[in-house]
Order: C-alpha cells, then sequence, then structure tokens
C-alpha cells in the first residue's frame, strides 16, 4: 500500500485522531512525509486537520467532531507546501498545485502518491460538471534525488533534463486528451525561465492540441499559462 492508504488505514482504527508526529512513528516515516500525505488528504476532503485543541489533530471526516452549528469542520485548504523534498521537486509542486485546487473550489478526485511514482494521471479534480486531469512534472536539479546515486551530482544539465521532462509531460498530456475529448487537461510545472521559453515557442500547437500548461508559483497558484486559453486566463484557468 502507498503512505497515504496507509494513513487512511490508520485513522480508521482512531477516530480520536492523531498528529502528524504519531502517525510518522507508527508508521516508520518521516514526519515530512506524513505531513505531505496529510495535506493532501485535507485538500481532497477525506480528512480534517483539527487545531481547536492546540496541536493539529487528523481525524477521517466522517470521524470528525461537529463544529458549533452542528457542521462538521470544513476540509483544511492549507497549502500542501511541507513535503518530504522541497519545491521545486516534483511532490512539492504536485502538493501546492491540490491546495490551490481546493481554495478555488475544485474537487479533489485523485493525487497519485509522486514518491512512489505512482502510475495513472498525477490529479483528478471536478467542479461545475467539468473534469480536470493534469500531469505534474517539477524541475530538475543538479544531484539526484532518489536511488543508490541519491545525492551524487548529475552529468546532464538541469535546462537539458528540463526539456526532456517537459517533452515527457506533454506526451502524457497528448495522451490523456486522446482517452478523454471532454476533459479540461493541463500539465503543471513550477514557473522556471528554461519552461516559459520552450512553451512560448509551442504555444499555437498547444492551442491546437487543446491542452493547457500552468507555470506555477509556490503557492500553487498559475503565475502564467500556456495553451488551450479557451478555458480560461492568466491569472485562474477555471
Amino acid at each position: 500500500m502507498t503512505i497515504r492508504d496507509d494513513v487512511l488505514q490508520l485513522l480508521q482504527s482512531n477516530e480520536e485522531g492523531m498528529t502528524d508526529a504519531q502517525l510518522a512513528a507508527e508508521l516508520g516515516k518521516l514526519h515530512q512525509q506524513i505531513n505531505s500525505r496529510c495535506r493532501q488528504l485535507a485538500a481532497e476532503g477525506l480528512i480534517v486537520r483539527d487545531s481547536s485543541s492546540g496541536v493539529i489533530l487528523n481525524r477521517l471526516r466522517s470521524a470528525a467532531p461537529a463544529a458549533p452549528g452542528g457542521h462538521a469542520p470544513e476540509p483544511s485548504t492549507e497549502q500542501a507546501s511541507g513535503p518530504a523534498r522541497g519545491w521545486p521537486h516534483e511532490s512539492a509542486v504536485q502538493g501546492a498545485l491540490v491546495g490551490w485546487l481546493a481554495r478555488d473550489g475544485w474537487r479533489i478526485l485523485r493525487v497519485a502518491d509522486t514518491e512512489t511514482q505512482e502510475r495513472g494521471t498525477d490529479v483528478i479534480a471536478e467542479r461545475n460538471g467539468t473534469r480536470l486531469l493534469v500531469e505534474v512534472k517539477g524541475y530538475p536539479g543538479t544531484t539526484y534525488a532518489r536511488g543508490a546515486k541519491a545525492g551524487q551530482a548529475k552529468p546532464t544539465p538541469p535546462t537539458l533534463q528540463a526539456s526532456h521532462w517537459l517533452a515527457a509531460a506533454l506526451l502524457k498530456a497528448m495522451r490523456m486528451r486522446g482517452a478523454d475529448t471532454d476533459a479540461r487537461v493541463a500539465v503543471a510545472m513550477p514557473d522556471y525561465p528554461r519552461y516559459r521559453s520552450i512553451l512560448s515557442e509551442i504555444e499555437a500547437s498547444l492551442r491546437g492540441a487543446g491542452v493547457e500548461v500552468w507555470l506555477l508559483s509556490e503557492r500553487g497558484e498559475p503565475s502564467t499559462t500556456f495553451g488551450d486559453r479557451a478555458y480560461g486566463d492568466t491569472s485562474s484557468p477555471a
């Protein structure tokens, strides 16, 4: 199972709630990993991060106590900016995006586990009958982030690797577009000059393909968009 599944299962058997630290200790995971997953789950509306007792307790939404007025607390829309890997790693970009989408009124249907490189669409959301499919990419660093070479310098310059990552993301987006012609299809990436430069050259092609590309700030908000503008503008691709 993924960390996400483990957290949900553990909270199901602990209806009184658990802190990030308790979850991390129980599951044998890093605190940052648990914090990231819990923020994403809160953005999806599956859990509530309740700070009314002075510490943040994670509870399944169905088990959350009623707030004044008889309503369960609203799901947290805090930015998922504390993942195990910082900005501009893919997990940080994805977490920030999910937080922004939730704040912007989207219902989160799926968030892939980037730490385990889970296959499938990275983020699926829905709002007002519109289905949104998003492929998320980070920006390459100068050292390997995982595996036997973790921490070692990469031989490929980040700007060159970034063009490869963008190409792979666009191929995935084209496949998503072919599989679902009614959905909005977007690629979400951190806002870097290399990405801006390439996207400026291919914007007409993106529009023709019906694919959007969002370059994000660290809060997950699109600082600019490229491609299919029929769905929105640069401030809110909605």
